[in-house]
């Protein structure tokens, strides 16, 4: 549908450099969209594991939120960066494009742009206000990160189906004309399959990941690390003990059952006591001399 209207509308495409300008906006989204995926889960990570703590009392549970937090808001100032040459893009690289449709989408980068800085108020809130903060109130400085973090994510995806399937205006002499915003992002039947795309497949590839013994370094491993640290901390079997105590906060792979003791650090809570040797003493009693 978007090919033709195109091409009833304005034409076939002339413009200088088009595979550069593809090129360079498909490299932008692929350095962003990772960091997209941190945005949204990782947050629900940290404030989880810091509800485990407020539950529990466990130290353990504070450790990771806190050593998380840090790395949330580092990933969060990188999409920042990458966002923002991607706004600068759209507008650089295709500008009739959003001349003439700007109209029809341009409120949900509006209110993508209001969950931005929501987001980033209280991300820093909450990553400086450990110590400033009851542990209660701290909790709930979290809760708008994830939200918001999910709601930039949903117009952005909004504007992504209106791509996939333009509808909710009317083009007259090479103009949009009759716009309806609301109807066009969010009555876009193609709008629920992008979410359950977005939402549901990463969570899906974390939650099959998330085994002790992960391959991916993301999402997987790091929801691993959560899983081996409840089990841990739960768990009484000093065989199991051993088995998930090498899964850190920075999703390392774990230990195998079968891996030899050489090949892999033991973690602080598991020494290996060296063997005693035997005095001079008995050692002459056994030799016989």
């Amino acid at each position: 549908m978007l090919g033709l209207l195109a091409a009833t509308a304005f034409g076939p495409v002339d413009q200088s450099y088009l595979l550069e300008a593809r090129q360079m906006q498909a490299l932008s989204f692929a350095v962003h969209i990772p960091l997209v995926c941190f945005g949204v889960a990782f947050p629900a990570l940290v404030v989880f594991a810091e509800w485990l703590h407020l539950r529990t009392g466990n130290p353990v549970y504070l450790t990771l939120a806190k050593r998380w937090s840090k790395v949330m808001i580092a990933l969060f100032a990188v999409g920042v960066v990458t966002g923002t040459i991607l706004s600068f893009e759209l507008g650089l690289l295709w500008p009739n494009f959003m001349a003439t449709f700007g109209s029809v989408f341009g409120l949900a980068f509006g209110l993508e742009g209001f969950s931005f800085f929501l987001e980033a108020i209280f991300i820093a809130i909450y990553v400086y206000g450990w110590d400033r903060l009851s542990p209660r109130r701290h909790l709930l400085t979290g809760i708008p990160v994830i939200i918001t973090g999910i709601a930039g994510s949903l117009f952005v995806i909004a504007v992504n189906a209106w791509m996939n399937n333009p509808s909710g205006f009317r083009v007259e002499g090479g103009k949009a004309v009759d716009v309806h915003p609301w109807s066009a992002l969010f009555g876009n039947h193609f709008l629920w399959h992008e979410i359950v795309h977005m939402y549901v497949a990463p969570t899906s590839s974390s939650a099959s990941s998330s085994r002790v013994h992960t391959r991916s370094p993301g999402c997987g491993a790091t929801a691993a690390s959560t899983c081996a640290r409840r089990w841990r901390c739960r768990s009484r079997s000093r065989r199991w003990r051993r088995r998930f105590s090498s899964s850190s906060a920075t999703g390392r792979r774990a230990r195998s059952p079968t891996t030899s003791r050489s090949s892999w650090p033991p973690s602080r809570g598991w020494r290996r006591r060296p063997r005693a040797r035997p005095s001079t003493s008995s050692a002459g009693t056994a030799t016989g001399r």
